[in-house]
C-alpha cells in the first residue's frame, strides 16, 4: 500500500504562508520527492504524479507480494508532502497521456529489471517488478489520497467506456501517445527492448488505439520504418484538419489515420530533433488574431556524424555540441515550409517547453554537449552521454516581432543540473516545478548523480495581485455556442483591453517532450460601463469548427489574464467529459467592442425641483450564462493590492 511521507518543506512552506519570493528565480522546495521525475504530469489543482523508472529509488512501498522500491508518487504541492504510489511493470520510458474523460494513462516500457538496470529475463528479481513493454497504467487523479494506479489483466470498463484489457497489442518502449478528437488516444511506434537509438531487429513501426473499441489490430505506418533508427518518440501533434504532424530523424509528414494517407512535407532543417537528439518542441499558442492557425517550434537538438546502433553512439558523442537553431512550420498550410525563428542562446539537448498563462514559454533543463541516453563509459560522461548542463532558462515569445523573441533580462540561473530523464511541468499559481536527472541505469551518487529534489521557478508576475474567477465560473466549455460573460472591476480600456482568457493543458511531461500540451486563447470582446464602474469580457466557447480537432476533449487549466497577470488556474472540463463523438454548434456573435459612457443633464436655472445632475445611459443586457471576476490581491501572498502597469515580461 502506499505511504505518505513528510518532506522538508524549503520554500514550498513559504509558498504556503504567503510571504514573497524572488520571481524569475529558481528556489528548492523539496530535498527529495521520493523518486525521480522522469515522467510527471499535474493531476489537480494540488496533486503532481510522478513515474520513474524501476530502480532503487530511495523510498519503498509494500503491496501483497512484499516491499520494493518504489517508482511512482502523489506529491501534493499545498503541503510538500508526497504518497507512494504501486506501479507493478516497469515504466522505463513509457509515453503517456489524459483521455477525454478525465482519466490518465501510461502506456508501455520496457522489461523486468534487477540492480545495476540488467533484465532480469522474464522474473521480478530483488525489485519486484514485471515486464513493462505490454502493460498499460491508468489513474483518476483525486484530492482525497485513495486514487491507485489501475493496471494489469483489469478489465477497462471507466466512466461507461469499454475497451478490453489493460495490455496493449504490442511491445512499445518510447512511444508517442496523442489524444484525438473524440477523447481517445493513438499510441505510435516506439521499440521492443530498448538501446540509445532504434533498429530494424527490433522496430515496430504500428500504432494502435486506445480503449480499442473492440478491434484488435495494430496498423502498419511506414514512415516508422523509413525514420531508422532515430524514431523513437516520434513527435506527433494532431493538426485542426484532422490529421497527424509527425516528425522523426529528419523526415515530417502528414498522416491521415482515417484513410491511411501520407502527405510528405519537407525535411527539417539544421538537426536531428527527435529523442536522442532530444530538442524542444511545442504546438504555439493557438490564437483568435491568426484564426488558430497551427505552428509548431523545434529548438534545438543534435547533428553528429551518426547516432550509433542500439549499442552506442560509437563514439564520444559527449564532445559534440549541441545544435542551437530553432524553425517551425505550419503543418496545415497547403504548402508547407520550415521557416528559421530566432536561435537559442546557446546550443541545448533535452531542452524542455512549459506553456505559461501570458502566452510565452519557458524553456528549461538539458545540457550544451552530447545528448539523452547513458551507457557504458566508453563513449559517457559517468553514464550518462550528455556534459556541460545547462543551467539557465529563457523565455520565448511568439508575438515579438522576430528578432527579439528569446528573452533572458533578470533570469537567474538554476544551481541544479536537469539532464536526462528531468521533467518540468506548469502549477496553477503560474511556477513551474522541476524534478527528476538521472542519466543512469540505476540510482546512482556518482557523477551526474539521480535526483530526486525539487525546485519551483517564478515567472515576472508571481507575486503581483492576480485576477480572480468568482463562483460562477463554467466547469465546462464546449464547442461553439453560446459565449459567458466575466466581469472585471475596472473601466481602464488600457486594463480591460489586454484581458483575456486562455486554455491550456500542461500535458504529460518526460524526455524533454510535453505530450497533450496545448495552449489556446479564447476569443472575446468586451463592454466597458462607465457608470457601473465595471466592465464584461465576452468570452466564446471553443470554436465549433474545427472543433475538438483544434483542441481535443479533456480536462484543462483556464487562466484570466489581465495586464500580463494571470489568474490561478483553475481545472475545467473541455467538451462533454466522455470518450466519443462531440458535440458541437456554431459560434455565437461576440457582441462589438463598446463604451457605455455617463450621459449628464443640467437642470433648468428656473426649474425650483431638485434633480439629479447626471444620469446613465440604459445598460445593455445580454440574456447569457455569467461567470462574475473581479481583481483581487493573490490572497496567497502579502503584496499590495494594486495592480501594476506592464512589464518586460508582460504578454498582450
Amino acid at each position: 500500500m502506499g505511504e505518505a511521507k513528510s518532506v522538508d518543506g524549503g520554500e514550498s512552506s513559504k509558498r504556503a504562508t504567503g510571504n514573497v519570493v524572488a520571481p524569475l528565480q529558481f528556489n528548492q522546495v523539496s530535498e527529495s520527492i521520493g523518486v525521480s521525475a522522469q515522467q510527471m504530469f499535474l493531476g489537480t489543482t494540488s496533486k503532481v504524479y510522478v513515474l520513474d523508472k524501476t530502480e532503487h529509488n530511495p523510498v519503498n512501498i509494500t503491496n501483497e507480494w512484499g516491499t520494493h522500491p518504489a517508482w511512482s508518487v502523489e506529491y501534493d504541492i499545498t503541503t510538500n508532502d508526497y504518497r507512494t504510489l504501486d506501479v507493478w511493470s516497469n515504466t522505463f520510458c513509457a509515453g503517456g497521456g489524459v483521455l477525454g474523460n478525465g482519466s490518465w494513462v501510461v502506456f508501455g516500457g520496457n522489461q523486468p529489471v534487477t540492480v545495476g538496470g540488467a533484465a532480469s529475463n522474464g522474473v521480478a528479481g530483488d525489485y519486484d517488478d514485471t515486464d513493462g513493454g505490454t502493460a498499460i497504467r491508468m489513474i483518476d487523479p483525486c484530492s482525497d489520497m485513495t486514487c491507485e494506479w489501475q493496471q494489469g489483466y483489469t478489465n477497462y470498463s471507466n466512466h461507461g467506456d469499454s475497451g478490453g484489457y489493460l495490455r496493449m497489442l504490442s511491445r512499445r518502449w518510447y512511444p508517442t501517445v496523442e489524444a484525438l478528437e473524440d477523447g481517445t488516444m493513438i499510441v505510435i511506434g516506439g521499440d521492443q527492448w530498448g538501446g540509445y537509438v532504434n533498429g530494424a531487429n527490433q522496430d515496430n513501426p504500428t500504432y494502435e488505439f486506445f480503449p480499442r473499441n473492440g478491434s484488435d489490430e495494430t496498423y502498419y505506418l511506414p514512415f516508422l520504418a523509413e525514420t531508422l533508427p532515430t524514431n523513437l518518440f516520434p513527435l506527433t501533434w494532431l493538426m485542426p484538419s484532422g490529421r497527424l504532424f509527425m516528425q522523426a530523424a529528419r523526415s515530417s509528414i502528414m498522416y491521415d489515420w482515417r484513410s491511411n494517407t501520407t502527405t510528405q512535407l519537407p525535411d527539417m532543417p539544421y538537426a536531428t530533433r527527435v529523442y536522442p537528439a532530444s530538442a524542444a518542441s511545442a504546438l504555439l499558442p493557438l490564437i483568435p488574431d491568426n484564426d488558430y492557425t497551427p505552428t509548431v517550434l523545434f529548438c534545438g537538438g543534435s547533428n553528429p556524424p551518426t547516432f550509433g546502433a542500439s549499442t552506442g553512439p560509437g563514439f564520444n558523442i559527449t564532445n559534440v555540441t549541441a545544435d542551437n537553431s530553432c524553425v517551425r512550420i505550419n503543418p496545415d498550410d497547403p504548402n508547407p515550409t520550415y521557416t528559421d525563428d530566432d536561435f537559442l542562446f546557446e546550443g541545448r539537448s533535452m531542452g524542455e517547453f512549459v506553456h505559461l498563462p501570458d502566452g510565452t514559454i519557458w524553456m528549461g533543463n538539458g545540457v550544451g554537449m552530447g545528448t539523452a541516453g547513458y551507457g557504458p563509459p566508453f563513449y559517457s560522461i559517468g553514464q550518462g552521454y550528455g556534459q556541460a548542463p545547462t543551467y539557465m532558462p529563457a523565455i520565448y515569445n511568439h508575438s515579438a516581432p522576430q528578432g527579439s523573441r528569446w528573452n533572458r533580462t533578470g533570469l537567474v540561473a538554476s544551481s541544479n543540473e536537469r539532464m536526462y530523464h528531468s521533467s518540468a511541468i506548469l502549477l496553477p499559481d503560474s511556477s513551474v516545478l522541476i524534478s527528476g536527472s538521472n542519466p543512469n541505469a540505476d540510482f546512482s551518487d556518482l557523477q551526474w548523480r539521480s535526483r530526486t529534489d525539487a525546485e519551483l521557478w517564478y515567472p515576472w508576475y508571481f507575486n503581483e495581485p492576480r485576477p480572480s474567477f468568482g463562483d460562477d465560473l463554467p466547469t465546462t466549455l464546449g464547442y461553439g455556442g453560446d459565449y459567458w460573460n466575466v466581469t472585471l472591476n475596472t473601466t481602464d480600456e488600457g486594463e480591460v483591453s489586454t484581458a483575456k482568457v486562455a486554455v491550456l493543458r500542461g500535458g504529460f511531461h518526460t524526455h524533454a517532450i510535453g505530450f497533450g500540451m496545448r495552449y489556446l486563447q479564447l476569443n472575446s470582446t468586451y463592454t466597458i460601463d462607465e457608470e457601473s464602474g465595471t466592465s464584461t469580457l465576452h468570452v466564446s466557447q471553443f470554436p465549433g469548427f474545427p472543433g475538438p480537432a483544434l483542441y481535443q476533449p479533456g480536462p484543462a487549466m483556464i487562466f484570466l489574464v489581465v495586464n500580463g497577470v494571470p489568474s490561478i488556474g483553475e481545472f475545467i472540463m473541455v467538451g462533454n467529459g466522455q470518450l466519443g463523438v462531440q458535440p458541437t454548434a456554431p459560434d455565437a456573435e461576440l457582441p462589438a467592442i463598446s463604451t457605455i459612457e455617463i450621459q449628464n443633464t443640467t437642470s433648468s436655472a428656473n426649474d425650483t425641483t431638485s434633480s439629479e445632475s447626471a444620469s446613465s445611459s440604459s445598460h445593455i443586457h445580454v440574456d447569457k450564462s455569467s461567470a462574475s471576476l473581479s481583481i483581487m490581491p493573490r490572497t496567497s501572498h502579502a503584496c499590495v493590492a494594486v495592480l501594476i502597469g506592464l512589464a518586460t515580461w508582460a504578454v498582450l
